[in-house]
């Protein structure tokens, strides 16, 4: 069991890894709007706007660069690994601006996990791995923010129906233009995502299906 394990960790890390790759790839080549891509993924810290306590009130998550794909293997793909690869899997990713701050953030993430990866009962043979969609809160990359004297972690988070092409984020960040006061916001946005779909061609023995979703603005809901 722990071999099967091994091999299934082997076959599909290398594979998410290119799934990372080729999806930063959609990122940068739809240039569909003035943000620069390298102040869309930037990790730097970005400070607090001046109005951002009285923006939060009718704050806004700006998305961009929505992008799902969905990779299915090829024939043959698996044979020489007793089946472990798995048939199918499911990514999904975009960045978002919360209009309260300006902060960027990257949400990507799988739609589902692995199943079933192992022997196969009363045969010792191996049984293929599923994919099994999981339609769970998944956390985004955290950013970091500052009132000049202390450093504050912008956590967010997003939830997305494959089958309903429903899209729900949430966060919570700080204000801090009131001086001597820090103010915690909690806000969720959800919407239907209007997604086309085209062939992307194969990548590591999978069949790659990209759907993309143009630029739109969620407005938000304090908690």
């Amino acid at each position: 069991m722990k071999t099967l394990r091994n091999s299934l960790f082997r076959i599909t890390l290398p594979l998410f890894s290119l799934i990372g790759e080729s999806q930063a790839l959609i990122h940068l080549s739809h240039n569909r709007n003035t943000t620069p891509p390298d102040a869309v993924l930037s990790p730097q810290s970005v400070a607090g706007t001046s109005d951002c306590a009285a923006a939060s009130a009718n704050a806004t998550f700006r998305l961009s660069f929505v992008s799902y794909g969905n990779y299915t293997a090829l024939p043959g793909q698996g044979e020489d690994d007793g089946g472990l690869a798995p048939r199918q899997l499911m990514s999904m990713s975009f960045a978002v601006a919360n209009g309260a701050n300006g902060v960027y953030t990257i949400c990507a993430f799988p739609l589902g996990h692995l199943s079933g990866a192992g022997a196969g009962a009363g045969t010792g043979e191996p049984e293929p791995a599923t994919w099994v969609d999981d339609a769970s809160w998944q956390a985004c990359a955290d950013r970091r923010d500052s009132d000049g004297k202390h450093r504050f972690t912008i956590a967010t988070g997003a939830v997305f129906n494959r089958a309903e092409r429903f899209l729900a984020v949430n966060q919570t960040w700080f204000c801090h233009d009131d001086v001597g006061r820090l103010v915690a916001y909690t806000g969720i946005a959800n919407g239907s995502l209007t997604m086309g779909c085209v062939d992307g061609g194969e990548l590591g023995g999978y069949h790659v299906e990209n759907c993309t979703a143009p630029d739109g603005t969620l407005p938000v809901t304090l908690l």
